[in-house]
């Protein structure tokens, strides 16, 4: 696979993750608060869209490590590209000026 097909897929399974982390995180604020609360949370075993909070939970999370090794694995393989621009486009750091001692008398 040459460097243009891998960057693409690459690209696409970055946003496939993304997208799926952004819609289950939204699902999210459908489902209500997790947890037993002691048996006054009515919404403990909620179900959204024929899926269940643990689903959507799962999901999420693999979705999100995913997105986050999909993003690591970019870095990686563009960080030469990074670190170019990066020179290129900060200003250079002024140099320190030596402190230049002055007598003083009166």
């Amino acid at each position: 696979m040459n460097k243009t097909k891998f960057n693409y897929w690459l690209a696409v399974v970055i946003a496939l993750a993304f997208l799926m982390s952004a819609i289950t995180g939204i699902a999210f604020l459908f489902i209500g608060p997790n947890g037993y609360q002691g048996g006054r949370n009515a919404s403990y075993a909620s179900v959204f869209l024929g899926l269940e909070r643990a689903v959507w939970s799962d999901l999420h999370t693999l979705s999100s490590l995913v997105l986050i090794a999909g993003i690591g694995v970019h870095l990686v393989v563009h960080w030469k590209w990074i670190v170019y621009v990066g020179k290129r486009v900060l200003p250079t750091l002024p140099h320190r000026v030596r402190k230049q001692s002055c007598d003083v008398t009166a």
